[in-house]
């Protein structure tokens, strides 16, 4: 398995992590809004939510080892999964398109990716994910979609004509009871993808295969 040795990217996940840690709190009042209403994005606007240590060193791997060079997000938070990403890319020679809905979250994502000097691998598209990723030039040999779970479906069928053969879907949180749109899609249609059921530290990840 292959790793990332830069240690400017790996100072700064190892800070940006320390500070996700604080997560719980954060979101901790966000229970009592649960119970009245379903959670928005915007509720969620200062939470990390991010990929773990394992999730991000595995999809660094894969871009690596698979030379892939197109790579969509959807979600992108404050930028701790697209790091990894980008850092795949770097080695290469690719690019991240990532989304993120919230402008203060584009903000700090912005200012961490150039902390670890990988802006030129980079491209953050601030706004709704169906608009933002609407006009993609290339084909996607890998896509994250690590965002409000509602519009993974969306996302998916949006970006199919775009996926390139054999091309990565990576679902994470694929737990949550809004994933059961997303999960029969991916499982119903053979033809199209197969997906495996991952454990991962906080739940589960859907991952799929676009067939040749």
């Amino acid at each position: 398995m292959k790793y990332i040795k830069d240690t400017l990217i790996l100072n700064t996940l190892d800070s940006l992590y320390r500070d996700a840690s604080k997560d719980f709190k954060k979101m901790f009042p966000l229970i009592f809004k649960f119970l009245f209403r379903k959670l928005k994005p915007v509720d969620c606007q200062n939470a990390y939510l991010p990929l773990d240590r394992n999730q991000g060193e595995f999809l660094y791997d894969y871009i690596v080892s698979n030379k892939s060079k197109s790579i969509v997000e959807f979600g992108t938070s404050f930028g701790i999964s697209t790091i990894y990403l980008a850092a795949g890319a770097k080695e290469t020679g690719g690019k991240v398109i990532t989304s993120e809905l919230l402008p203060e979250k584009c903000k700090v994502a912005q200012r961490n990716f150039k902390q670890c000097d990988l802006t030129e691998y980079i491209e953050l598209r601030e706004g709704d994910a169906l608009e933002t990723l609407a006009n993609l030039e290339n084909d996607i040999d890998v896509l994250i979609l690590d965002g409000w779970s509602d519009l993974y479906l969306p996302i998916l069928k949006l970006l199919e004509p775009r996926l390139s053969n054999g091309a990565l879907i990576y679902a994470d949180n694929a737990s949550f009871p809004g994933m059961k749109p997303y999960l029969s899609y991916v499982m119903e249609v053979p033809e199209k993808y197969t997906t495996d059921m991952i454990k991962v530290k906080k739940g589960k990840v859907a991952m799929s295969y676009k067939v040749f």
